[in-house]
């Protein structure tokens, strides 16, 4: 039997202000580190905040950037794996990546395999990201927010033999509007992260990590989306649950706050079953694991056409390569400075 204590950060943070989230982030890690945790996971976009504008490029890093060294630090200092989701610029590109780093400094990525909706405009989804990583604490299958909610994700986690599975989530709602964000839609949008990891874990046998940001959500939304809909909260909602399906604590959608529990890994050795990639793999390219609201046709179409919009719209930019190369070059010359001064370098970014 293979036990691991893992913690889940529920934080807020603000829009650009890599340096102040890394510090706002600084205390909750030492608290879960101090509980005992052995793997700690951040929310999705943590450290840039999810800013749905041009904007959210300029805070974009390498895998040498100040936060993937921030973690590091922290890492190295309380002997613990510490995951979190960043934007990591490469050429010309913006890709939605986690980054888990180990104790000893070692750092394995998993890229979101999809840009859904809106989030075309700003970031390549991967495609065919394997979504696992193998460390020291056993093979972790990663799931970035609404790859979760989509049906490849069953066959990433049973074909791999994954033992944990973590979700690290910006899950967020509108301000309620009956015409294109009814309250209806935000009630199943809570479901959806309550039920997803309990589902996950009970469907495969595997304990499930979820961290979501909390708090304000402000930011304006591209295209059609942005007449639409006005931003207002994430969820909140973060939980751990055992490979059973049992959730082991949770947090509210409003608070700020660290959950630190012990699960009980899945065995390394676990036997593949087709059925279970199979039953999990709903209509519409959602997965049936989710929220039965969501596995609509009407709602797949919607995101879908927002995505092919905001792609079409991202293959065009010129602003996007033009940032991209600033960003990595800058990235490239705080590389060689030491960590604290590449942290201040950075923190008038906007």
């Amino acid at each position: 039997m293979d036990l691991l204590r893992v913690a889940a950060l529920q934080l807020r943070s603000e829009n650009g202000r890599v340096h102040d989230n890394l510090e706002h982030a600084r205390p909750f890690i030492r608290r879960a580190v101090a509980e005992g945790a052995r793997l700690l996971l951040l929310p999705e976009f943590y450290s840039t905040g999810y800013l749905q504008s041009p904007e959210v490029w300029h805070g974009a890093e390498t895998l040498a950037g100040p936060t993937v060294r921030f973690m590091s630090e922290e890492a190295s200092r309380g002997n613990v794996f510490l995951g979190a989701s960043i934007l990591e610029v490469e050429g010309e590109d913006f890709f939605n990546t986690f980054v888990l780093v180990s104790p000893g400094g070692k750092v394995d990525r998993v890229r979101k395999r999809r840009a859904p909706s809106y989030e075309a405009y700003w970031f390549r989804g991967s495609g065919d990201d394997p979504c696992v990583i193998d460390c020291s604490l056993g093979r972790i299958s990663v799931g970035i927010c609404a790859d979760n909610h989509f049906n490849d994700m069953a066959r990433c986690i049973e074909d791999a033999r994954a033992q944990l599975h973590l979700m690290p989530h910006c899950y967020c709602v509108g301000k309620a509007n009956r015409w294109s964000f009814p309250r209806s839609l935000i009630e199943s949008s809570r479901r959806q992260v309550e039920g997803l990891p309990v589902r996950y874990a009970r469907h495969f046998g595997v304990p499930v990590v979820l961290a979501n940001q909390c708090g304000p959500w402000e930011s304006p939304l591209p295209g059609l989306m942005g007449m639409m809909v006005k931003s207002d909260r994430f969820l909140g909602r973060s939980s751990i649950v055992s490979a059973e399906g049992e959730k082991l604590c949770s947090l509210d959608d409003e608070e700020e706050g660290v959950i630190v529990e012990t699960v009980e890994l899945r065995s390394a050795n676990y036997e593949g079953d087709e059925r279970r990639i199979t039953s999990a793999q709903g209509a519409w390219g959602w997965s049936s694991l989710g929220e039965p609201a969501f596995a609509t046709a009407s709602l797949a179409l919607k995101i879908g056409a927002m995505e092919w919009l905001g792609r079409r719209a991202y293959e065009g930019s010129v602003e996007r390569r033009r940032c991209a190369r600033r960003v990595e070059a800058e990235m490239s010359r705080l590389e060689d400075l030491p960590v604290e001064h590449a942290r201040g370098a950075r923190r008038g970014t906007p």
